[in-house]
């Protein structure tokens, strides 16, 4: 009895660890889609350094961790971070909370993984799928991949050369057999000689095209995946001017993240019942872009990034596809 007791004990110890190491230093997340493959592929896991960018203190703390385990929401703490081992970098891939909608407790929305290209007060413009950062070109991930209108005699894209190079399903445009397949460029020239295919050419998007589903949901700014901005990152203490155009930019912020009430009539913005022309942002925010530029779910969609959805930085990689645990760059 003694000895099953023991056995107990040890386990119970190496839970408790195991916990405090998950809770507050490194955690895992998986990747489940194509959105950053041209680094990161469904079923691969990143070791996320949470004490790295500041550890983040739990916000809903009845319940267990994780943003899928149980939890009750009767208390949340106020937002904490301890001091960050180093600021969070241009460049970085990060793990964050998904920053849409405010219903849920922030440590309990789901897990995102993207990479920082705008970092607080930086200028971002992407033009012609040229990604630029206070007018300094930022170069695409190496393995890059881009967005390919591809038209066959009929039939699907071989299955098999999907298979073998790791590459999301074709999406499917019409049915005369024309899709749209996201390809390293090293690939194109294999899939133009593969048999039945008749063109395969770069698509691209134009001031206006397709702009319906990107951030900001206005008819001011008619930006898509190709075209977007130019714009300032917010910053704590960073101030803008309000008008009845740029509130569009600033309207999710302003209500979701930084809780005032926004109103727009015939007298002009109006932020906690009072009439303004300019507003000072109360935190810090970032610009991410998904890896994959031309399928995103990144900030071109959902919009900023508030420094505290940041979880922390993921610097290590779990391949699945015959990659071992390596650096994430």
């Amino acid at each position: 009895m003694k000895k099953y007791k023991k056995y107990l004990q040890w386990f119970l110890w190496a839970f408790l660890i195991l916990l405090v190491v998950r809770v507050l230093f490194y955690q895992t997340a998986g990747v489940k889609d194509f959105h950053n493959s041209s680094t990161l592929l469904p079923g691969d896991q990143v070791i996320v350094n949470k004490f790295r960018a500041g550890l983040r203190l739990p916000i809903s703390i009845i319940g267990l961790p994780g943003v899928n385990a149980p939890y009750i929401d009767g208390i949340r703490l106020p937002y904490l971070r301890l001091p960050a081992l180093k600021k969070i970098r241009r460049q970085e891939v990060v793990v964050f909370n998904y920053p849409v909608g405010s219903d849920k407790p922030i440590d309990r929305k789901k897990l995102m993984i993207s990479r920082v290209i705008g970092l607080p007060t930086d200028t971002v413009m992407i033009k012609d799928k040229i990604v630029s950062v206070n007018n300094k070109p930022i170069a695409p991930p190496a393995l890059a991949r881009s967005e390919y209108r591809v038209v066959t005699s009929g039939k699907p894209i071989d299955q098999e050369f999907i298979r073998k190079n790791h590459i999301e399903e074709p999406r499917l445009v019409a049915d005369i057999g024309i899709y749209d397949i996201d390809l390293p460029k090293e690939l194109v020239g294999t899939l133009e000689k593969s048999e039945g295919i008749k063109n395969v050419r770069e698509t691209r998007q134009y001031l206006g095209d397709a702009s319906v589903d990107y951030y900001p949901l206005s008819n001011f700014f008619m930006w898509n995946r190709d075209q977007f901005g130019p714009f300032r990152v917010p910053a704590k203490g960073m101030n803008v001017s309000i008008d009845l155009k740029t509130i569009d930019f600033y309207r999710d912020i302003i209500e979701t993240h930084e809780k005032h009430d926004v109103l727009v009539d015939f007298s002009g913005v109006h932020i906690d019942d009072k009439i303004v022309s300019s507003y000072t942002f109360e935190k810090d925010y970032y610009f991410v872009l998904s890896d994959n530029r031309d399928y995103p779910d990144d900030s071109r969609k959902f919009g900023f990034v508030p420094a505290d959805h940041i979880i922390g930085v993921a610097n290590r990689l779990i391949g699945k596809h015959g990659r071992i645990l390596r650096k994430i760059r």
